[in-house]
């Protein structure tokens, strides 16, 4: 926008005040312009941000003092004015991810929260302006170094985008003006995508927590720091920013990587990826007491409903279906880093194998203790680290490739689908009435045709199919599992992005 049309829209938002409030107007507007030091486009932008929200304020009664108090610059903190950089090395986890990407193809995941009212977008924007700057690693953008690619900090505005298209698309990382995350809008529902290299479900649910504690401190609750929400007024600490893989315990084994080949559901592949999306939600206590029912947790439960649903969609009698399972290594290591910190292991079942419900879940139990355990974990991790270590003066140009071909096996060889249970979320009893449930997505990555989230809040338990095939077989096949245990649901499922 234009010094022009800011200053027009500044003048707008003055008239009908007395002298008094004009001159209090005059003086927020300057602080407002001390409060950067951006190239002229993107402060013009930031300061439109500033006057969208005073307007949205007025027409609603706010007095002059009252906008000036929530608007408050200071609370911008020094992160568009400083022009200081800071550098960030990947964690183990994320430094595969811009080396296997191939066009069209980014390890993303989503998070949104479905509101009980229609989201304000000039407030939201505000709020992210203001929460940023407590996550310096999500305020960056990736750099290729001569040996390993880096996250470098960006003051590039985290601009709220209304969305418009299929969820989880690619982010061009190769532009210096794009983050490593976007902020969607839709009617209700506030949705983050991040790209992995930056975090995974655990942290970006913090920044999400977050995000919503200072949007609803703008619309006047008086909202604690607790729950996950973080005090945006707090000094980062250094802690969140550490790479836990380096607490690795006990030996590398090579073999925790050598899985079996397996199958994949059949059917042709989309051309966009999601081609669907199916949300299943359930009662959390209803699915906990069917599951306990069959001696399993509610996520070995849902493993075994989802290999009897695969063994309907592959057509090949010889091999193995094999779902992934990531682990949230926090809970073996004591740990407050916002960054990647999961493992994964996967749970397998021969598709000439057809066990009872009671025996499969049991097996799904048994698998999730067994390789989902600390030791295998710890020794992924070390043998993580111990292979990156061997790498780490062979050049960036030559890893690319070499990496993109690993990237490509593993993920065509070991890996059918993915199920990922972020678990219960929890929030602090002022924002509770407010919510109405969360989402989690994760993008299926090519030749996987599917994966899977679930995720609690409340009295809703979100199970989320993610499609990147043409068959709705899959999805079927998995209601039936449910109906036959008489587990109550309600479907909603988006149109198809590839028609």
């Amino acid at each position: 926008m234009k010094k022009k049309e800011l200053g027009l829209q500044a003048e707008k938002i003055k008239s009908g005040h007395s002298k008094e409030d004009r001159e209090k107007i005059d003086a927020f507007f300057e602080q407002v312009n001390d409060s950067y030091d951006l190239p002229p486009v993107l402060g013009d932008v930031l300061f439109h941000h500033f006057t969208n929200a005073f307007e949205w304020y007025q027409k609603r009664g706010k007095s002059v003092e009252e906008i000036i108090t929530l608007l408050d610059p200071k609370q911008l903190g020094d992160h568009f004015r400083e022009d200081s950089r800071r550098v960030f090395n990947l964690d183990n986890a994320a430094i595969v991810y811009p080396l296997g990407m191939k066009h069209g193809q980014m390890p993303m995941f989503r998070l949104s929260a479905t509101l009980k009212e229609e989201v304000v977008p000039e407030i939201l924007q505000i709020a992210a302006d203001f929460t940023i700057k407590r996550f310096p690693t999500f305020s960056t953008i990736v750099k290729n170094g001569f040996f390993w690619h880096y996250l470098e900090t960006t003051r590039n505005l985290p601009v709220i985008e209304e969305e418009d298209d299929a969820p989880c698309k690619p982010i061009s990382i190769v532009l210096r003006s794009n983050r490593s995350f976007r902020i969607l809008v839709y009617e209700k529902r506030i949705a983050i995508e991040f790209f992995h290299v930056l975090t995974d479900g655990s942290g970006g649910m913090i920044f999400l927590k977050t995000l919503l504690g200072e949007y609803f401190r703008l619309l006047g609750k008086d909202v604690p720091v607790k729950e996950g929400v973080l005090d945006i007024e707090e000094t980062p600490k250094e802690e969140e920013f550490v790479n836990e893989f380096e607490k690795a315990e006990g030996e590398d084994d090579l073999g925790t990587f050598i899985e079996k080949k397996s199958l994949q559901l059949d059917g042709p592949l989309s051309p966009v990826i999601p081609s669907h999306i199916l949300h299943i939600e359930m009662d959390p206590e209803e699915l906990k007491r069917v599951s306990r029912s069959y001696g399993g947790s509610i996520t070995a439960y849902v493993l075994a409903d989802m290999h009897r649903a695969a063994q309907q969609c592959i057509s090949k009698k010889e091999g193995v279906f094999q779902i992934q399972v990531p682990v949230n290594m926090r809970k073996y290591h004591k740990s407050k880093t916002l960054r990647n910190f999961s493992m994964y292991f996967s749970t397998s079942l021969d598709t000439n194998d057809h066990p009872s419900k009671e025996e499969l879940v049991k097996r799904m139990k048994d698998q999730i203790l067994e390789r989902g355990d600390a030791v295998p974990m710890n020794k992924m991790m070390k043998t993580t680290g111990k292979i990156i270590h061997a790498l780490r003066f062979v050049p960036l140009f030559l890893k690319v490739p070499v990496m993109q071909a690993v990237y490509s096996y593993l993920g065509n060889s070991i890996i059918g689908c993915t199920l990922s249970n972020l678990g219960v979320v929890k929030l602090p009893d002022e924002l509770k009435e407010d919510v109405d449930h969360f989402d989690f997505l994760i993008s299926p990555g090519r030749p996987n045709r599917t994966t899977a989230t679930l995720i609690t809040y409340g009295n809703k338990a979100r199970l989320s199919i993610i499609m990147a095939g043409k068959e709705k077989k899959f999805e079927e096949e998995l209601l039936k599992q449910l109906d036959e245990d008489g587990i109550s649901y309600r479907l909603e499922g988006s149109f198809d992005y590839g028609s």
